[in-house]
């Protein structure tokens, strides 16, 4: 594809949203090394905090006590399952947008190859007609050696590009055509 083509397929194409591209770079970041290990690096931290922070740590004590009270947990899994619902929504996003791709290429692919089909028919059909000519010819053949031979001239074989085979009878006929 050319870098014109590139560029009025660009054009023509619908414009994504703001949506659209963080889905795609949240779909395309998830997936990466350098995020999982982030990721393993950080809950490695925070389970060493409260692994070796002492007592204090690791009962809670220091943390607010509205954050720690059974009244926190409704708002708690409240964000975290809104947060999930966007997570939902932002890789359906990506995933649609894969299958809308996907689909374009697949499209294009039948679109070849139904093209190929007819003209894989085509060709068929040509080499038919070439085989019909060629039996024509044959049989040209055959009626003018058979009408050759019966004027009693020597009909022989020959290349492309040679010259027919000559006899004595035909170079006679050749002087006589010619006068001398």
């Amino acid at each position: 594809m050319t870098r014109q083509s590139k560029a009025h397929e660009k054009a023509l194409a619908p414009r994504e949203s703001a949506f659209q591209r963080f889905a795609d770079w949240v779909s395309d970041a998830m997936g990466r090394p350098t995020n999982i290990a982030f990721w393993a690096v950080l809950i490695t931290i925070w389970t060493c905090i409260f692994a070796f922070g002492g007592p204090h740590l690791a009962g809670g004590t220091w943390l607010p006590a509205w954050f720690t009270s059974q009244g926190f947990n409704f708002p708690l899994n409240l964000v975290t399952t809104v947060a999930e619902l966007f997570i939902g929504f932002l890789v359906a996003t990506a995933a649609n947008r894969a299958q809308l791709a996907l689909t374009v290429l697949l499209t294009k692919i039948q679109t070849e190859t139904d093209e190929i089909d007819g003209l894989v028919k085509e060709n068929t059909e040509l080499t038919r007609q070439v085989a019909d000519v060629v039996a024509q010819l044959d049989e040209i053949h055959a009626h003018v050696t058979a009408l050759t031979e019966a004027a009693g001239l020597t009909v022989g074989t020959f290349a492309p590009g040679e010259n027919p085979p000559t006899t004595k009878r035909s170079a006679e006929s050749t002087a006589a055509e010619n006068g001398k």
